[in-house]
């Protein structure tokens, strides 16, 4: 047999099979049954296509039943307005990459793929090799001029516009979800505490707006500002035309000072506590936030997730632990200070809230002394923190009797040791005065036992183990602010940029804490989940007087977002001007 024979008796494409079975029945006479068997079709199968033949063949050409359809996305119809303007960008000798740039400095995209089959379809030939002087000269480059940011007048945008209303996509619709959040934490009036500085075209809210966007959007530095510019839904946001220039926010953050950031936190705080009451008990932390400068002149700290010492600023964090929100940062904190850093939120504490103590604080053996912990001791303030592991501490634990551990059970399905044993007893240390109660832990998984102290003799020690393993959901949340907010990526070793970088930051968790627990079933989802499955969505925004609509593109998580009742109602926005905000719950999936 020869093998040109091969391809028609052994046709591998599929369509091709299709072909030589139906020629095989209809101009060879074979039986159905024959000729489903030789191209290995089933004869129900085989019956199938000859009925869907039958109903496609007559009245058209047989070829166009056996087309060869091509997987993956299929490109969108391109409107006769811009093929007419493709066509005449090409009579200029524009390049196709040329044509793409002016089509999207116009608003219309239309891929490379595309514009070069619509080009041969016309029949231009392809342009020949040009240098880039020839190309400037047909297509001389031009530099995007970008908006000027101006407070934001609907009312005169309407009138400019000579309509009634506007209908504006942007491609970060998903940004104004936060909306809600900051209506009900009143964020004007936490920025008019803090004084934050304003200039004399913007308010100090459209500054804050505007670096609070980066945050929410996951962009990494102040530069990428550049990227927001044209979209104007993002300046919306913020109450403007457009969100500033890198250099704007950049210089803006030089002029804020840690007194406004401290006052700022002391409202959200007492904001955030009016929404998700905290309980008063709190994990504290430090993170060393590195600055890759070659000439940084910032001190060394120890970098536990590297297992070194860096060039850092060292911020100090406290959690509620039971929502996961970051109330309390600090990112100048120096090593003189960094003992006492632990009384300091104590002191804001008490300034935020004089009508709530302080229950337990829970934190590890570096973050303090033992005369600090007195001083907390004297104070009333419960804590629970780790002793400094010795030799000698180690050694004598393998001298305690049996009879004198017992075991505690920890109800908690996902956790490998949850029956560590325990060993409870009263003990003096040298700075603390009075005794202190002491648990020596093993069975959970380390080497070598972790000695727990703490100045609370009443509660019980399956409780006090529970709530200091819960400690470390803290250190999750703060590796969640390095890798989504990007704190550790500082531009600057300027620390009050950063300690600005870090309010922002805490502003922007906040929020997030605040989506997810509108949503049923992903409370405890971590920002960057939240951002893919929600935030991350564009949105045809219409605009009237009176109110802006959103209308969401089609995601698949939007019938659980607007199953809330926030998204279900509309929202003032007083910096807008009081126009209203609404949400479009129609075609949502």
């Amino acid at each position: 047999m020869h093998q040109h024979d091969n391809f028609f008796l052994k046709p591998k494409n599929s369509r091709h099979k299709q072909y030589e079975a139906l020629r095989a029945f209809y101009v060879e006479r074979r039986s159905a049954t024959e000729a489903a068997r030789a191209f290995g079709f089933s004869k129900s199968y085989f019956n199938k296509l000859r009925t869907l033949f039958h109903q496609r063949v007559l009245g058209k050409e047989p070829p166009s039943f056996f087309v060869e359809h091509q997987p993956g996305p299929k490109p969108k119809a391109v409107e006769m307005s811009v093929t007419e303007m493709i066509i005449a960008l090409r009579k200029q000798n524009y390049s196709i990459q040329d044509i793409r740039a002016a089509l999207d400095a116009k608003g219309q995209h239309v891929n490379l793929m595309q514009i070069d089959q619509m080009l041969k379809d016309d029949g231009f030939a392809r342009l020949p090799r040009r240098t880039r002087q020839e190309k400037e000269l047909v297509a001389p480059p031009r530099k995007l001029e970008l908006p000027r940011a101006e407070r934001l007048d609907i009312a005169a945008w309407l009138r400019a516009e000579s309509a009634e209303r506007l209908l504006i996509t942007t491609r970060h619709g998903g940004l104004l979800l936060f909306y809600p959040f900051l209506q009900q934490l009143g964020i004007g009036r936490l920025v008019r505490v803090a004084g934050y500085p304003a200039t004399e075209q913007l308010s100090a809210l459209n500054y804050i707006l505007s670096f609070l966007a980066l945050k929410l959007l996951d962009k990494e530095r102040l530069s990428h500002v550049d990227q927001l510019c044209l979209d104007r839904g993002v300046g919306l946001f913020a109450g403007l035309s457009a969100l500033p220039k890198n250099a704007a926010l950049s210089s803006y953050s030089y002029n804020v000072t840690r007194k406004m950031n401290r006052a700022f936190l002391k409202a959200l705080c007492r904001a955030t506590h009016r929404l998700i009451p905290f309980r008063g008990d709190f994990n504290l932390d430090f993170t060393a936030i590195p600055h890759w400068g070659e000439a940084s002149v910032l001190e060394n700290n120890w970098k536990g997730s590297q297992h070194q010492s860096l060039k850092s600023v060292l911020a100090f964090l406290g959690q509620d632990p039971d929502s996961g929100i970051l109330a309390y940062g600090n990112a100048e904190v120096k090593h003189r200070d960094q003992n006492d850093e632990v009384l300091t939120f104590v002191d804001f504490w008490k300034e935020t809230h004089r009508d709530q103590p302080l229950k337990c604080l829970i934190f590890d053996a570096r973050l303090t002394t033992y005369e600090n912990l007195s001083r907390l001791n004297r104070d009333g303030i419960k804590f629970i923190t780790l002793r400094r592991r010795g030799k000698n501490l180690v050694k004598n634990v393998s001298h305690l009797a049996a009879d004198q551990w017992h075991t505690v059970s920890i109800d908690h399905p996902k956790r490998k040791y949850q029956k560590p044993r325990v060993h409870d007893s009263k003990i003096s240390l040298s700075g603390y005065k009075g005794l202190i109660r002491q648990l020596i832990i093993t069975n959970i998984g380390r080497e070598q036992p972790v000695f727990l102290i703490t100045n609370d003799f009443d509660e019980e020690t399956k409780v006090l183990v529970t709530k200091y393993a819960h400690r470390w959901l803290v250190e999750k949340n703060i590796n969640e602010c390095l890798d989504f907010f990007h704190l550790n990526l500082l531009s600057s070793s300027i620390v009050v940029k950063v300690d600005f970088d870090l309010t922002m930051t805490i502003l922007a968790s906040t929020l997030y804490r605040l989506l997810a627990r509108e949503l049923r079933g992903f409370e405890t989802l971590t920002a960057k989940k939240l951002f893919q499955n929600f935030v991350d969505n564009g949105a045809e925004l219409e605009i009237t007087e009176s109110q802006v609509t959103i209308h969401l593109q089609k995601k698949t998580h939007n019938p659980i977002l607007f199953e809330a009742k926030t998204f279900q109602q509309s929202w003032d926005i007083p910096w807008l001007g009081g126009i209203q905000l609404h949400f479009d719950r129609q075609n949502t999936t």
